[in-house]
Order: C-alpha cells, then sequence, then structure tokens
C-alpha cells in the first residue's frame, strides 16, 4: 500500500507543481474545477445519490455554479464568504473532536451532508482560485498551500505510526491519533520556516508560524469531515480513481478546509495586496 501510494504521489506531484505555477488562473481554476466536479461526484454518491444521470446532472449543476463564482471572485462578499467558510472549518473541527457528534449507517438521502459538500467544495475552490490570482506571488503561495497540507499529511502518516497511541477521534477514524496530529503540526511549523525565508508575505516570522500552524490543525477538521460521511455511508474510500489514496475526495479533505482558512487569515491579517 504504501508504495503504490508514494508511486501515485510521484506521478500527480509534478503534474500539480506544473500546473500551480506554469498556468495563468483561469487555466488553473479550470483545471481546478476538473478535480472539484470529481469530488462532487463521489460526493453525491456518499451522500445517498444512487442514480447515476442525477449525479450527473448534479455535477453538471455545479459546473455551472463554478463558472459563475470565477466571474464573481473580485466581488467583496466573496471575502466574506470565504472568512465565514474559514471560521466554520475551524468550527467543525472543534465539533467533531468534542465526541459529541458519531456518525451512524444512513440509508436514502442525506441532503444536509449533501448541501455542506457542495458549500466546501464550492468555497474551497474559489479561495485557491483567489489565492492563485493574488497579484504579490500568487502561484507561490498556491503551492505552498498544497506542500504545507502534503507535508503535514505525511508527518501525520509516519509520526502516527512510529509513536501513534491516543486516539484522537476514534468515534470517527479509528486510524488517526494524537500524535499523528503533533507530527503533522511539527511538519507546518518546518513550512512556516520555509515561508518566512522567502518573504512573500509582509508578516513576521512568529505570527506566520502560528498562522501554518493553524492551518494544518484546521485541515485535520476536512480530514474528519470526510471520515465521517464515509462512516456514516459505511465506505472506506469515497473513490478508487487513485490508487493508493482512494478517491479525490480522500486526496484533497484537508485542503477543502485547509484552503479558505489559510486564505481567511492572510484576508484579516492584511497580508494580500
Amino acid at each position: 500500500m504504501l508504495k503504490t501510494r508514494l508511486l501515485t504521489a510521484l506521478i500527480l506531484a509534478p503534474l500539480a507543481i506544473w500546473a500551480v505555477l506554469g498556468l495563468p488562473t483561469p487555466w488553473f481554476a479550470l483545471l481546478l474545477g476538473v478535480i472539484v466536479l470529481g469530488g462532487v461526484w463521489e460526493l453525491g454518491n456518499l451522500s445517498g445519490v444512487e442514480s447515476a444521470p442525477i449525479r450527473f446532472l448534479l455535477v453538471l449543476i455545479f459546473a455551472l455554479t463554478l463558472w459563475m463564482l470565477f466571474a464573481a471572485r473580485g466581488m467583496d462578499w466573496v471575502d466574506t464568504f470565504i472568512q465565514f467558510l474559514g471560521a466554520g472549518w475551524l468550527l467543525n473541527l472543534i465539533l467533531l473532536l468534542s465526541g459529541r457528534f458519531a456518525p451512524e449507517i444512513r440509508k436514502g438521502l442525506n441532503l444536509p451532508g449533501l448541501i455542506m459538500g457542495l458549500v466546501a467544495l464550492s468555497g474551497a475552490w474559489l479561495a485557491m482560485v483567489k489565492l492563485h490570482g493574488t497579484a504579490d506571488h500568487g502561484p507561490q503561495l498556491m503551492l505552498f498551500l498544497m506542500l504545507l497540507t502534503w507535508v503535514a499529511d505525511s508527518g501525520a502518516y509516519f509520526s502516527g505510526r512510529a509513536f501513534g497511541r491516543r486516539k484522537l477521534a476514534p468515534h470517527i477514524s479509528p486510524g488517526k491519533t494524537v500524535e499523528g496530529v503533533f507530527g503533522a503540526l511539527v511538519g507546518g511549523a518546518v513550512m512556516a520556516a520555509a515561508l518566512v525565508w522567502f518573504q512573500w508575505l509582509p508578516l513576521s516570522p512568529v505570527v506566520l508560524v502560528l498562522l501554518c500552524v493553524s492551518t494544518v490543525l484546521v485541515s485535520v477538521g476536512g480530514d474528519l469531515w470526510e471520515s465521517f460521511l464515509k462512516r456514516e455511508k459505511g465506505m472506506k474510500d469515497s473513490g478508487n480513481i487513485l490508487p493508493g489514496h482512494g478517491g479525490v475526495l480522500d486526496r484533497i479533505d484537508a485542503q477543502l478546509a485547509a484552503g479558505p482558512f489559510f486564505l481567511a487569515g492572510l484576508m484579516l491579517l492584511g497580508a494580500l495586496r
């Protein structure tokens, strides 16, 4: 499994880096939109939309929504939406870790889960497109966000395997441990040091470290949220399109939370020009 996971990552990572740094924002938005639409297809399945034609219609409607959001990305309400979404992901982490919400096997349509998932996917796409289109170092910051979640995920994986003892949220994801989260946070701090070195943002080193570590912590909530949906559906993976990684949602669940939270933090700190 680890070998397959690494092989898939070695193939996809260079393509992702090229897309972020080499494509202008409209083309980047289009490519990212295709990926997100794959997530919408899987979300439909996780939410109990069993009919393939209806799921396909859902994907088409969502594609039209992304097109309209791209046209509106410069409006003031979009910044407010992203900031609320960032706060929502923080609240999501707190609620899921509280133990008050436990997944139960669902039959039929899970409409609340579907709506929340569509909002999460559209908000993450919008945040990443806006970040990529930022005048100063936009593509570089987008690449940093991707690397931040990748490094944190790797840190969590290896530290969890080596030192994992205490379960983080056994009612949602029995495999995740507190030690794994600490490994992810260490990875986030290391990446923050790189961001300080490059001086892409007019923020102090302490603030950058806090922002990156907080983003990594909130991204754990994205992972738990997707695990919650999978447990309700009785599925191990959201799909099987990526060998060793599962489906599209399995690969981007952390970014769904990290993207809006990171951009909202930069907005509130006045770091974007």
